[in-house]
């Protein structure tokens, strides 16, 4: 087992990280003598989709526009609240209806109704909006369990630490697994922090202990923790973990994703293309999850 400051310090908290790192590439001007003044095209507008359908519950699907980095993102001007959303599992074409989801990074989505997630099911998405077809399939994997939970305290503190589980891979390669956790009194949605996408080429066939940071929502209103507390559980937190299996093409979204996040900011980054399953010229993800569900009660 890897020491936990080691893999708290490498972002990605897992015993066997991936080689290598994706970043952004990001330009900064420097020795100039005079003032440059930069204006930043807005670029295309484009369609940006985020649906997923896990195990035992419909689909949800967030629909918006992409927004220039140089302004502030307001979600109510690039959220598509007119599009035509449908989901699929090759017998049932389910009609998806926009309404308030107090759980979305948006509080507003599409919802399935009468197909529900089933591992090992194909899953077909098709999204009608601003005059284009949209479309992207995925799969829900069998939900692998991880055989046991456990918060354990970070030296030097007392009452701080990681949420930590013991995973053992079945043998063959290609299980792709992500992580989310989320404190019942304290976050209003499933968060997964950096690193939380991973797959069994380093580990495929063993068993092992793995630790998680606490990932921050970067949605949320609540008041900021003291730094002291930022990434960690305390001891008298109840954890709720999720834990997903993942198609190939959905590990691969979100492993470029996570590292792309990683790397904003970084002058000395590599260029990062993250690897979207839409078709049709939109940009995000379409995503099945087979999920398994455990819960880290609080120490006293």
């Amino acid at each position: 087992m890897k020491k936990i400051t080691e893999l708290y310090r490498k972002k990605y908290i897992l015993p066997l990280r991936r080689a290598g790192a994706f970043f952004f590439f990001i330009f900064f001007l420097f020795g100039c003598t005079e003032d440059v003044n930069l204006t930043i095209a807005g670029g295309d507008k484009e369609i940006v989709i985020e649906g997923s359908i896990e195990s035992g519950k419909p689909a949800k699907v967030i629909v918006t526009h992409n927004s220039p980095i140089s302004q502030t993102i307001n979600a109510s001007a690039i959220l598509v609240s007119n599009a035509k959303v449908y989901v699929s599992n090759g017998f049932i074409t389910d009609t998806l209806t926009f309404g308030l989801d107090a759980e979305s990074a948006i509080p507003l989505d599409y919802k399935g109704h009468s197909v529900i997630g089933v591992p090992l099911q194909t899953y077909y998405l098709t999204v009608i909006a601003d005059g284009k077809t949209y479309t992207a399939i995925t799969t829900i994997p069998k939900p692998i369990a991880l055989d046991s939970v456990w918060w354990q305290v970070q030296p030097p503190k007392d009452s701080l630490g990681f949420a930590w589980a013991h995973l053992s891979d079945p043998p063959g390669l290609g299980n792709n697994y992500k992580w989310f956790a989320r404190r019942p009194t304290k976050d209003f949605r499933w968060v997964a922090p950096y690193g939380s996408t991973f797959d069994d080429k380093f580990f495929d066939g063993k068993s092992f202990d793995f630790a998680y940071n606490r990932g921050t929502d970067p949605t949320t209103t609540a008041s900021a923790p003291p730094l002291s507390d930022e990434g960690y559980f305390k001891k008298t937190d109840t954890v709720y973990i999720k834990f997903c299996t993942v198609d190939y093409n959905t590990c691969r979204f979100y492993e470029t994703y996570e590292a792309a996040l990683q790397a904003n900011g970084n002058p000395f980054a590599s260029p990062v293309s993250i690897i979207s399953n839409i078709k049709g010229g939109g940009l995000g993800v379409w995503a099945g999850f087979g999920t398994t569900y455990d819960t880290i009660m609080p120490k006293h």
